[in-house]
């Protein structure tokens, strides 16, 4: 059985924190969201407060665990957050059967946990739109998959957590490339770091049914890189540093296999840099087409923004 069409389009990527407020704030002020669909959310069961931020084609879910409540540190989020500190945590994917791609997950070794409630599975599988989520040891990062909400009505938008704006009716993301200083066209590529090539190939190309694009070397990232288009919508790039000293590679060290970048294509990358340094951030490092924001400026999470399109990527020929 192939997984050739189960992976739909990403839901988001999660950025954890140590607070939200502050995280919050940083995001309206460098990439100008929108807002509306999930803000400043306390989850009781898991005490942590998250709030989900639209950027241009991307979702962004900002997350930290509620400190102030007894018991934090024996949470999910208060694990991650006492050995990771604040760090890209994870990727989520919609996807049209969960159950079934549930029973392939198992079936190639990988452990899962469903996410909802008990009664929302059909032995032992998530049915209908529970989520379900991935061991981060058997994926590189943790993979979350869920079924889209559809909503016909738009007034049901203010419905937390029930509408994906990026599906409603004249939804655009050309603000963020006409209006804002950044300009930014597209999420162009999300990178998930392994020194093992054997394993991420697996995981990306044979389980999950990615397309491989483009292989290349990095002198910039110090990278040797391969490029997979995973869903319609989706580029994962898989990269093993060259050594420890590169970004990509002091985050392997410290932190093992795990979601390392979250890059978006801009129009004018000067721009953009002149732009991110008023903000505050800083360039770790640059070249030509690229530039590599220092996570120390960026609670923890490595954003690139770049004028590169890998080739091959199919979302280039269907805008063609």
């Amino acid at each position: 059985m192939s997984a050739d069409g189960w992976i739909g389009d990403l839901y988001h990527v999660i950025h954890a924190g140590d607070e939200l407020a502050p995280m919050d704030e940083w995001y309206d002020a460098v990439f100008s969201p929108r807002r509306g669909i999930l803000d400043d959310d306390y989850f009781e069961p898991q005490v942590r407060q998250a709030s989900l931020v639209a950027i241009a084609d991307c979702i962004v879910e900002a997350m930290a665990p509620r400190k102030d409540v007894a018991g934090w540190e024996a949470t999910p989020m208060g694990k991650f957050n006492a050995r990771f500190g604040c760090h890209w945590h994870s990727i989520a994917f919609y996807t049209d059967d969960v159950g079934a791609l549930w029973d392939r997950l198992i079936d190639h070794g990988i452990r899962v946990v469903r996410g909802g409630k008990p009664e929302d599975s059909t032995d032992g599988r998530p049915a209908a739109f529970t989520p379900f989520y991935t061991h981060p040891r058997d994926t590189i990062t943790q993979l979350e998959f869920a079924r889209r909400r559809p909503r016909e009505n738009v007034r049901d938008f203010a419905l937390p957590g029930e509408v994906d704006p990026r599906y409603l009716p004249g939804w655009s993301s050309d603000w963020w490339r006409t209006n804002h200083p950044l300009g930014i066209e597209r999420l162009s590529y999300v990178t998930v770091i392994s020194d093992d090539d054997d394993k991420a190939r697996r995981i990306f190309l044979d389980v999950l049914g990615g397309t491989p694009l483009s292989e290349s070397h990095s002198s910039l990232t110090e990278t040797r890189d391969l490029y997979v288009s995973l869903g319609p919508q989706t580029v994962v790039q898989l990269s093993r540093p060259d050594h420890a000293l590169s970004l990509a590679g002091r985050d392997l060290a410290a932190n093992g296999e795990t979601l390392h970048a979250v890059t978006f294509t801009v129009r004018d990358l000067d721009a953009a840099a002149d732009f991110l340094t008023s903000k505050g951030l800083s360039i770790a490092a640059r070249d030509d087409e690229t530039l590599l924001v220092d996570p120390a400026t960026s609670f923890g999470a490595t954003y690139r923004f770049t004028t590169f399109r890998a080739p091959g990527d199919p979302r280039d020929a269907r805008s063609s």
